[in-house]
């Protein structure tokens, strides 16, 4: 039974328990009447699974009810047990209650559903079992202690942490920023909804990329495509938007630092050994949770100040044993969520477990890939000479800003993939890939520098590197190692020199990022 997209969401990851069982029939309903319930049902379907209406599940004559949402209003046919599952970790925020004008604590099911005997609440720290007897006393006796199938996901995947990177696009040294957001106006996207784009306008492309992952209420409330609407700067300048059905795990093993707030992903970031930034914390936080004491403990965003320092210093600051300290707060057993999960259910279906162990999941691949981006605002500085150095910025986050003071060269370079086409107005440099036919390269050179009259040099990828054309007519070969093989690199690079009054020199050293080797230069 699922109320909510989140929900739903959250007991796909319990229902391999099941699998491969002919004696087990799994049918899906879903409360339609929760404003955030919109995609649930499209989520089932698409499985592809049958959902039951909601009007007519109770005549359904079943024998276990798994549920992920508190607010349940669902009575079978005849009394069998049900085990409401957590939609997130413990019991730590304070949410509207749609029935009243009071306030409750997400997660807790009402005493008056508690009373009624068949319902149990999955708690994943004897911790948690004390704090809802405080909040509920009819919780008494109605738990059970088990795991949590998202923690056990991303511990789980930890090891192929490299093929999550490669599915995404990161590439070499390239730092991955996650952006997390809980839902309501206190949440990160609530409090600061410009923070993907001012990451992307103030870090280099080639040494980090940013993704964001927000709450699926978000999503439900919203639409995918107000989200996306909202987002569109961010998104035409590369950021990876997360869809909430799947990927979150696989980008939160493959980043290096998130960005958080006090929804449950902060938890499992910090739990599972990320790096972690608080860009937002409410005050919907309950006191005496871990969700308080990492609020109290874990970096906090200066909104005011530069972003890169600030997520530097979390990375080389990371302590890794507090990471167990987190978890060992949060999850009493660590490995064995969907172990724990079906000998509870097959004990209330009287069935005997199934002879073959429980296999051990890994998260899904990401959907997406980091988007590409074909327009940079390129900073360059030359030292003695012969040593180019490169930082590029996507010019849709809007005007990057060297520190007071830099001497550094700038100019737009842009590649023919770009859609924009007000970009190649603004160009100094325009790039293309690569081609067989050398006449071809020649004419695009040429008729492209005529085309534009802004541009001062056109670049076209080549086996080993990159031709260029110069404005005032010379025509050059740029021969370079394999991680610098990037015509928008390269030609960059000639121009930053060139603009330096460096003059053409037979071979200069190229660094961008932690990558760098020698470039030759031949006519």
């Amino acid at each position: 039974m699922a109320r909510t997209l989140t929900s739903a969401i959250r007991l796909l990851e319990a229902l391999p328990v099941f699998a491969g069982d002919h004696r087990v029939q799994v049918l899906f309903t879903v409360d339609t009447r929760s404003r955030f319930s919109s995609g649930a049902v499209e989520l089932i379907r698409g499985l592809p699974a049958h959902a039951i209406p909601w009007e007519t599940a109770p005549d359904i004559d079943c024998d276990l009810v798994l549920a992920a949402s508190e607010k349940i209003d669902f009575q079978p046919a005849r009394a069998v047990p049900v085990l409401v599952l957590p939609h997130g970790v413990g019991f730590h925020k304070h949410v509207p209650d749609v029935d009243s004008a009071e306030t409750r604590v997400s997660g807790v099911v009402a005493p008056e559903v508690l009373r009624q005997g068949g319902a149990r609440m999955l708690v994943t720290h004897p911790d948690q079992v004390r704090h809802l007897t405080t909040l509920v006393p009819e919780a008494a006796g109605r738990t059970v202690l088990g795991g949590d199938t998202s923690f056990d996901l991303l511990t789980g995947s930890a090891s192929v942490r490299g093929h999550y990177r490669d599915r995404l696009g990161l590439t070499g040294g390239q730092r991955l920023v996650l952006l997390t957001s809980t839902w309501s106006g206190q949440s990160l996207l609530g409090t600061h909804p410009e923070l993907a784009e001012r990451l992307l306008r103030e870090l280099p492309v080639d040494e980090y990329r940013v993704a964001a992952v927000a709450h699926p209420n978000v999503w439900a409330w919203h639409g995918a495509w107000e989200v996306r609407r909202i987002l569109d700067t961010a998104l035409k300048s590369g950021l990876l938007l997360v869809e909430p059905t799947q990927g979150w795990h696989a980008a939160m093993i493959a980043s290096d630092v998130v960005l958080g707030d006090h929804g449950s992903l902060s938890l499992y970031a910090a739990a599972s050994g990320r790096p972690l930034v608080l860009a937002a914390f409410g005050d919907e936080v309950v006191d005496g949770t871990p969700m308080a004491e990492l609020g109290r403990t874990a970096h906090r965003l200066d909104p005011a100040g530069d972003l890169r320092p600030q997520l530097d210093a979390a990375i080389r600051e990371h302590d890794a044993a507090k990471a167990e300290l987190v978890a060992d707060a949060l999850f009493a057993l660590p490995g064995r969520a969907l172990q724990v999960l079906r000998a509870w259910c097959y004990d209330a279906l009287r069935l005997s477990e199934p002879d073959r162990p429980q296999p051990s999941l890994t998260c899904p691949d990401p959907r997406e890939a980091l988007p590409s981006v074909y327009s940079f605002e390129i900073t360059g500085t030359v030292h003695n000479g012969a040593t180019v150095a490169l930082n590029r910025f996507p010019v849709q986050a809007g005007g990057h800003r060297p520190p007071p003071g830099s001497t550094a060269i700038r100019h737009v370079g842009v590649d023919v993939r770009e859609r924009n086409l007000r970009r190649f107005a603004d160009a100094a440099t325009i790039v293309r890939g690569e081609t067989d036919d050398d006449n071809r390269i020649g004419n695009w050179l040429i008729t492209t520098l005529e085309r534009f009259p802004g541009c001062r040099m056109t670049g076209h990828a080549t086996p080993r590197g990159c031709d260029i054309m110069i404005r005032d007519g010379r025509r050059l070969s740029l021969h370079a190692p394999a991680a610098l093989r990037d015509a928008g690199l390269l030609t960059s690079a000639l121009y930053t020199l060139m603009a330096a009054g460096s003059g053409l020199p037979g071979e200069f050293e190229l660094r961008v990022g932690d990558r760098s080797g020698t470039v030759t230069v031949s006519r």
